[in-house]
């Protein structure tokens, strides 16, 4: 009938009513809000955290006051040169660069301890009754004579040593223990060559043993 029609038009121009009162309330609940901070940090941003947080910040937490997770901080890194890795090739994988080096410095380490060793050197019988300048002299040529002879053990032993273990490592193309207790036993035998086979044998085993003892000492491999 007309007046049921009536009435199916009017509960829905209400039902139109209430829903937009509620969407112009909502609306206005909305731009009545303050604005939310941007929370997106660009890509090439360095993140710093500020005093107060840091401050605030306790050691080896990553949590700042208030509970909130403190910025991170990101480091710059700095690729080497073409310059800086020519000189790294050559001073880490030559082995005849090695070899020099390690002669050099044995040769020094040697002739500073053959000195040093030298001056304590007994008195031979006869020189109390000789000078001052006398016996400072004989002194001078002992202590040269044992500087030079130390000199060139120790700077074969750094040769051969740092030869060795340079040419083993690009053989086995490995970076480990064993490279130092190779390069022990052959220095070692050949150091001790002239005791025979016995003595090779004994110098091989202890000096291998002592490049392990060392590489474990030193934490290098």
């Amino acid at each position: 009938s007309a007046a049921d029609q009536r009435r199916a038009d009017m509960g829905l121009l209400a039902k139109a009513v209430r829903k937009y009162g509620l969407a112009v309330a909502r609306m206005e609940e909305e731009s009545n809000r303050p604005p939310l901070a941007s929370t997106s940090t660009p890509r090439d941003t360095i993140v710093e955290p500020a005093a107060s947080e840091a401050a605030a910040a306790p050691s080896g937490s990553g949590q700042g006051s208030g509970g909130k997770e403190a910025p991170r901080r990101y480091k710059k890194v700095e690729l080497p040169t073409q310059e800086q890795m020519m000189m790294d090739d050559v001073m880490n994988n030559n082995c005849l660069v090695k070899m020099v080096l390690s002669c050099v410095m044995g040769g020094v380490l040697g002739a500073g301890m053959g000195i040093f060793f030298g001056a304590f050197e007994p008195m031979q019988p006869g020189e109390e009754k000789l000078g001052v300048m006398q016996t400072l002299r004989n002194y001078g040529r002992q202590s040269l004579s044992k500087s030079w002879s130390y000199a060139k053990g120790f700077a074969a032993f750094g040769a051969l040593y740092s030869g060795s273990e340079c040419v083993i490592e690009q053989t086995r193309a490995k970076h480990d223990i064993y490279n130092s207790a190779y390069a022990g036993c052959f220095t070692g035998g050949v150091m001790a060559r002239s005791g025979g086979k016995e003595g090779m044998a004994m110098g091989c085993a202890t000096m291998a043993a002592l490049s392990v003892c060392m590489d474990r000492f030193m934490d290098i491999h």
